[in-house]
Protein backbone atom coordinates (compact mmCIF):
# COMPACT_ATOMS: atom_id res chain seq x y z
CA UNK A 1 0.00 0.00 0.00
CA UNK A 2 2.98 2.40 0.90
CA UNK A 3 4.84 1.71 -2.29
CA UNK A 4 1.37 2.69 -4.76
CA UNK A 5 0.94 5.49 -2.63
CA UNK A 6 4.59 6.71 -3.52
CA UNK A 7 4.02 5.94 -7.24
CA UNK A 8 1.22 8.11 -7.06
CA UNK A 9 3.05 10.68 -5.27
CA UNK A 10 5.85 10.57 -7.95
CA UNK A 11 3.25 10.75 -10.97
CA UNK A 12 1.43 13.61 -9.40
CA UNK A 13 4.59 15.55 -8.92
CA UNK A 14 5.88 14.81 -12.27
CA UNK A 15 2.68 15.92 -13.43
CA UNK A 16 2.66 19.31 -11.83
CA UNK A 17 6.19 20.00 -12.75
CA UNK A 18 5.38 19.60 -16.76
CA UNK A 19 2.28 22.02 -15.57
CA UNK A 20 4.79 24.51 -13.69
CA UNK A 21 6.82 24.22 -16.71
CA UNK A 22 4.10 25.14 -19.31
CA UNK A 23 3.12 28.28 -17.27
CA UNK A 24 6.85 29.32 -17.35
CA UNK A 25 7.03 29.32 -20.60
CA UNK A 26 3.74 30.78 -21.32
CA UNK A 27 5.13 34.16 -18.71
CA UNK A 28 7.44 35.77 -21.99
CA UNK A 29 4.40 35.29 -24.30
CA UNK A 30 2.03 37.33 -22.08
CA UNK A 31 4.74 39.93 -21.22
CA UNK A 32 5.76 40.70 -24.91
CA UNK A 33 2.37 41.03 -25.68
CA UNK A 34 1.47 43.66 -23.21
CA UNK A 35 4.10 45.58 -24.38
CA UNK A 36 3.32 45.18 -28.05
CA UNK A 37 -0.39 45.24 -28.31
CA UNK A 38 -1.25 47.20 -24.29
CA UNK A 39 1.98 49.28 -23.69
CA UNK A 40 2.73 49.66 -27.38
CA UNK A 41 6.38 50.82 -26.27
CA UNK A 42 8.13 48.59 -29.66
CA UNK A 43 10.13 46.19 -26.62
CA UNK A 44 12.00 49.48 -26.21
CA UNK A 45 14.48 49.92 -23.18
CA UNK A 46 11.45 50.92 -20.87
CA UNK A 47 9.61 47.80 -22.31
CA UNK A 48 7.85 45.23 -19.48
CA UNK A 49 10.11 43.08 -21.11
CA UNK A 50 13.15 45.09 -20.84
CA UNK A 51 12.05 45.38 -16.66
CA UNK A 52 11.26 41.75 -16.25
CA UNK A 53 14.92 40.83 -17.37
CA UNK A 54 16.12 42.93 -14.55
CA UNK A 55 13.92 41.68 -11.88
CA UNK A 56 14.80 37.72 -12.57
CA UNK A 57 18.62 39.12 -12.37
CA UNK A 58 18.08 41.19 -9.16
CA UNK A 59 15.86 37.89 -8.09
CA UNK A 60 18.84 35.01 -9.15
CA UNK A 61 21.28 37.48 -7.77
CA UNK A 62 19.31 37.44 -4.07
CA UNK A 63 19.06 33.72 -4.71
CA UNK A 64 22.83 32.97 -4.27
CA UNK A 65 23.42 35.90 -1.47
CA UNK A 66 20.54 33.63 0.87
CA UNK A 67 22.33 30.69 0.02
CA UNK A 68 26.09 32.42 0.98
CA UNK A 69 24.19 33.63 4.34
CA UNK A 70 23.23 30.00 5.17
CA UNK A 71 26.40 28.50 3.89
CA UNK A 72 29.24 30.14 4.74
CA UNK A 73 31.82 27.43 3.06
CA UNK A 74 29.30 28.44 -0.10
CA UNK A 75 30.92 32.34 0.28
CA UNK A 76 34.25 32.39 -1.54
CA UNK A 77 32.67 30.54 -4.93
CA UNK A 78 29.36 32.48 -4.25
CA UNK A 79 31.13 35.60 -4.49
CA UNK A 80 32.15 34.64 -7.93
CA UNK A 81 28.12 33.46 -8.98
CA UNK A 82 27.38 36.85 -7.19
CA UNK A 83 29.48 39.17 -9.42
CA UNK A 84 28.31 37.35 -12.45
CA UNK A 85 25.23 37.87 -12.05
CA UNK A 86 26.00 41.54 -10.39
CA UNK A 87 28.01 42.32 -14.16
CA UNK A 88 24.76 41.28 -16.16
CA UNK A 89 22.54 43.24 -13.86
CA UNK A 90 24.62 46.36 -14.54
CA UNK A 91 25.04 45.52 -17.93
CA UNK A 92 20.89 45.26 -18.57
CA UNK A 93 20.96 48.43 -16.60
CA UNK A 94 23.29 50.32 -19.06
CA UNK A 95 20.80 52.70 -20.40
CA UNK A 96 20.21 53.62 -16.53
CA UNK A 97 24.32 54.65 -15.99
CA UNK A 98 24.23 55.90 -19.62
CA UNK A 99 21.99 58.64 -18.79
CA UNK A 100 23.37 59.32 -15.34
CA UNK A 101 27.22 59.57 -16.19
CA UNK A 102 27.44 59.24 -19.93
CA UNK A 103 27.47 56.28 -22.80
CA UNK A 104 29.31 53.21 -21.79
CA UNK A 105 29.64 53.79 -18.28
CA UNK A 106 28.75 50.49 -17.15
CA UNK A 107 31.70 49.07 -17.80
CA UNK A 108 33.45 50.48 -14.83
CA UNK A 109 30.86 49.22 -12.27
CA UNK A 110 31.19 46.13 -13.99
CA UNK A 111 34.96 45.79 -14.13
CA UNK A 112 35.18 46.43 -10.34
CA UNK A 113 32.68 44.23 -9.05
CA UNK A 114 33.88 41.55 -11.25
CA UNK A 115 37.61 42.34 -9.95
CA UNK A 116 36.19 42.39 -6.54
CA UNK A 117 34.83 38.87 -6.78
CA UNK A 118 37.43 37.18 -8.05
CA UNK A 119 40.35 38.54 -5.86
CA UNK A 120 37.70 37.47 -2.59
CA UNK A 121 37.04 34.14 -3.98
CA UNK A 122 41.43 33.47 -5.02
CA UNK A 123 42.09 34.68 -1.17
CA UNK A 124 41.42 31.16 -0.18
CA UNK A 125 41.39 28.78 -3.61
CA UNK A 126 40.11 25.39 -1.64
CA UNK A 127 37.89 26.32 -0.58
CA UNK A 128 36.43 27.94 -3.95
CA UNK A 129 37.12 24.89 -5.96
CA UNK A 130 35.51 22.36 -3.30
CA UNK A 131 32.36 25.15 -3.38
CA UNK A 132 32.63 24.62 -7.36
CA UNK A 133 32.86 21.39 -7.77
CA UNK A 134 29.50 20.93 -5.26
CA UNK A 135 27.87 23.62 -7.04
CA UNK A 136 28.13 21.66 -10.66
CA UNK A 137 27.01 18.66 -9.28
CA UNK A 138 24.09 19.94 -7.69
CA UNK A 139 20.67 18.20 -9.48
CA UNK A 140 19.55 22.13 -10.79
CA UNK A 141 23.19 23.05 -12.56
CA UNK A 142 22.40 21.50 -16.24
CA UNK A 143 18.93 23.56 -15.60
CA UNK A 144 20.91 26.65 -14.79
CA UNK A 145 23.79 26.03 -17.42
CA UNK A 146 20.59 25.15 -20.36
CA UNK A 147 19.38 28.77 -18.95
CA UNK A 148 22.92 30.38 -19.67
CA UNK A 149 23.27 28.57 -23.03
CA UNK A 150 20.27 30.15 -24.36
CA UNK A 151 20.85 33.84 -22.62
CA UNK A 152 24.63 34.22 -23.54
CA UNK A 153 24.57 31.62 -26.93
CA UNK A 154 21.22 31.08 -28.50
CA UNK A 155 19.50 34.09 -28.19
CA UNK A 156 22.53 36.41 -29.64
CA UNK A 157 22.57 33.33 -32.43
CA UNK A 158 19.10 33.48 -32.97
CA UNK A 159 18.68 37.22 -33.07
CA UNK A 160 21.36 38.19 -35.82
CA UNK A 161 20.14 40.48 -38.31
CA UNK A 162 21.53 38.66 -40.54
CA UNK A 163 19.48 35.71 -40.42
CA UNK A 164 16.38 37.40 -40.15
CA UNK A 165 17.20 39.13 -43.79
CA UNK A 166 17.74 35.71 -44.82
CA UNK A 167 14.45 34.47 -43.26
CA UNK A 168 12.46 37.81 -44.46
CA UNK A 169 13.78 39.32 -46.99
CA UNK A 170 12.62 42.48 -48.27
CA UNK A 171 9.74 42.06 -45.73
CA UNK A 172 12.55 42.41 -43.08
CA UNK A 173 10.62 44.21 -39.95
CA UNK A 174 13.01 45.09 -36.93
CA UNK A 175 10.61 44.55 -34.53
CA UNK A 176 10.18 40.64 -35.13
CA UNK A 177 13.96 40.09 -34.53
CA UNK A 178 13.81 42.14 -31.83
CA UNK A 179 10.72 39.71 -31.04
CA UNK A 180 12.01 36.81 -31.42
CA UNK A 181 15.65 37.61 -29.41
CA UNK A 182 14.06 39.23 -26.31
CA UNK A 183 11.23 36.71 -26.00
CA UNK A 184 14.13 33.92 -26.07
CA UNK A 185 16.20 36.10 -23.42
CA UNK A 186 13.06 36.82 -21.23
CA UNK A 187 12.77 32.66 -21.26
CA UNK A 188 16.36 32.38 -20.56
CA UNK A 189 15.91 34.34 -17.31
CA UNK A 190 13.42 32.23 -16.28
CA UNK A 191 15.34 29.23 -16.58
CA UNK A 192 18.03 30.52 -14.61
CA UNK A 193 16.51 32.22 -12.10
CA UNK A 194 13.77 28.90 -11.25
CA UNK A 195 17.18 26.89 -11.20
CA UNK A 196 18.60 29.07 -8.77
CA UNK A 197 15.33 29.42 -6.80
CA UNK A 198 15.21 25.64 -6.65
CA UNK A 199 19.11 25.40 -5.30
CA UNK A 200 18.25 28.21 -3.04
CA UNK A 201 15.56 25.71 -1.88
CA UNK A 202 17.47 22.53 -1.94
CA UNK A 203 20.83 24.47 0.05
CA UNK A 204 20.57 23.12 3.79
CA UNK A 205 21.35 25.97 5.85
CA UNK A 206 25.02 25.05 7.74
CA UNK A 207 25.87 26.76 11.12
CA UNK A 208 29.40 28.52 11.61
CA UNK A 209 30.48 26.55 14.19
CA UNK A 210 29.89 23.19 12.39
CA UNK A 211 32.17 24.75 9.05
CA UNK A 212 35.13 25.53 11.95
CA UNK A 213 34.39 21.60 12.70
CA UNK A 214 35.23 20.57 9.40
CA UNK A 215 37.74 23.06 8.62
CA UNK A 216 39.81 22.20 11.62
CA UNK A 217 39.17 18.10 10.97
CA UNK A 218 40.45 18.67 7.79
CA UNK A 219 43.55 20.36 9.01
CA UNK A 220 43.75 17.41 11.52
CA UNK A 221 43.93 15.50 8.40
CA UNK A 222 46.31 17.00 6.48
CA UNK A 223 48.73 17.57 9.45
CA UNK A 224 48.49 13.44 10.44
CA UNK A 225 49.25 12.43 6.43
Amino acid sequence: MQFRHTQTATIFYAISQFFLFALLVTIPVIIIKLDLHVLKNGLSEQSLTEYGEQFLLAATLLCYVIIAKRNPSFRRFGALVIGFFMCMLIRELDKFFDDWMWHGFWVYPASLTAASAMLYALHNRAETLKSFSEFVSHRYFPLLSLGLALLLVFSRLFGMSSLWHDALGDGFVRAAKNVAEEGTELMAYITIFYASLRYTMAMRPVDATDTQQEEAAELCKQSRG
